[in-house]
């Protein structure tokens, strides 16, 4: 029996998990053709939520074409338009119709043509050779402007956090310029570095200032994992009890990744009579200790400084951090060190401030427990 559970790839279907809210809202904006702003903490399942989103558009036979773009790697102007060039398989199936109506448009740029090494489709690109950047994003929008006037359009820009790097001058600006002339298009714009994605949208000095409404995507609530694992596990005569589910949810702090994670792995374990705490801790275990290099090596790339304030975080549970027995605790002298630390920890997405200041991977966080002997 195929494991339903997942955590590596995109998670849709039946390994998706309730977020029923959430795309219920997701589909109101898009109907009225707002922009969009969903941002969270990394792995917390914004991409899958998307591909979730764009199944139920196509399951109940919405008429709005769905376009998901993603954009981690690009470092130019010129990958934005490629990657969005891209994309537009996922509007036109028909490639005869995709390569007239993309000719059509664009008479003067050559096109080229590749293979989808994921789905085997053909992509359609356009050649840069003597043709300026900013013209073929004109023509780029104005082909979306087109197709969005003959149904409404969704067009998720993933990692959309990427544009802030690029160095072209003036991007930013002209990208809204075409976008907020696209009334029949809603724009979702998806990142994960939440400090630089909200302050694209909330500063009032960069171009994207108010332009989507902000869609924070919080941790799936406990009661929403209990029937839905019970569900899936019923498939293989195997009950769950709701206590054990809590459980294994709170040792993860309610993280969709690391619930999938471990529940993959639980899946594949024998229980006849149930799950013992023996097992659970196994499982447990083994995940930690899958990721002990990779943390190992980022806890070595940390000042002193940083080290002992993700100690004081632990010990403190994030709070109070800068009492004088409270850095007595990890041999801090000031509390200037701490503020430079929690901001070089920020910065490098390891901590997040939610109230109090939190370790933002939560199997990192049982490593350095592990490992400080906490």
């Amino acid at each position: 029996m195929k494991n339903p559970f997942a955590y590596s790839n995109y998670v849709i279907g039946e390994s998706f998990c309730n977020r029923k809210k959430e795309l219920s809202e997701l589909l109101r904006y898009i109907k009225g053709s707002q922009n969009v702003l969903l941002y969270s903490h990394r792995r917390y399942g914004k991409s899958s939520l998307i591909r979730q989103l764009f199944c139920d558009i196509k399951e109940k036979n919405l008429n709005i074409g769905a376009m998901h773009i993603e954009l981690y790697g690009t470092i130019s102007e010129k990958d934005f338009i490629t990657r969005t060039f891209q994309g537009l398989n996922q509007l036109e199936s028909n490639f005869e119709r995709l390569l007239k109506s993309v000719s059509s448009a664009i008479k003067n740029i050559k096109l080229n043509l590749s293979i989808d090494s994921s789905t085997g489709g053909t992509l359609v690109s356009p050649s840069f050779e003597a043709i300026n950047e900013k013209i073929m994003l004109e023509e780029l929008m104005n082909i979306l402007s087109k197709y969005s006037q003959k149904r409404k359009l969704v067009i998720a820009f993933d990692e959309f956090q990427e544009v802030a790097n690029y160095t072209e001058e003036g991007f930013e600006k002209r990208l809204r310029s075409f976008i907020q002339q696209h009334s029949n298009i809603c724009y979702l714009f998806s990142g994960s570095q939440q400090h630089l994605i909200t302050e694209m949208f909330n500063s009032n000095n960069r171009a994207f200032y108010k332009l989507a409404e902000s869609f924070p995507l919080g941790k799936i609530e406990t009661k929403n994992y209990i029937p839905w694992v019970q569900n899936l596990f019923s498939r293989k005569n195997v009950h769950l009890p709701a206590e054990l589910i809590e459980e294994i949810v709170a040792k993860f702090e309610n993280h969709p990744m690391y619930i999938q994670n471990f529940l993959f792995h639980l899946w594949e374990k024998p229980a006849k009579k149930g799950f013992s705490p023996d097992i659970i801790n196994q499982v447990e275990n083994a995940i930690v200790e899958k990721r002990s290099l990779e943390h190992t090596i980022l806890w070595e790339t940390l000042s002193i400084n940083q080290k002992k304030t993700l100690k004081l975080i632990l010990l403190n549970n994030g709070a109070n951090l800068f009492n004088a027995d409270s850095l007595k605790s990890v041999n801090l002298k000031t509390g200037s060190l701490v503020t430079r630390a929690l901001s070089s920890l920020i910065k490098k997405e390891i901590i997040v401030k939610n109230g109090n200041y939190q370790i933002q991977d939560v199997v990192f966080k049982k490593w350095l427990q592990k490992t400080l002997s906490l």
